[in-house]
């Protein structure tokens, strides 16, 4: 028998955000489509993404 465990885990501020399902899967869904789609040599196992912010960007303008 095989375990696959998927985790989505976002953080603001240092913070974990609780996701309801469809963010959780929209976010995923997102994020694995736009990895699949750069047609890497392998198959994506973990995602890592980190996005800073800069001042201009945080403030929505």
């Amino acid at each position: 028998m095989i375990f696959v465990m998927e985790e989505v885990i976002l953080e603001v501020n240092g913070k974990k955000v609780k996701l309801k399902d469809f963010p959780l899967r929209a976010l995923k869904g997102t994020v694995v489509g736009f990895v699949k789609s750069l047609n890497l040599e392998e198959e994506p196992k973990q995602i890592t993404v980190k996005i800073t912010l800069n001042e201009k960007d945080s403030r929505g303008s």
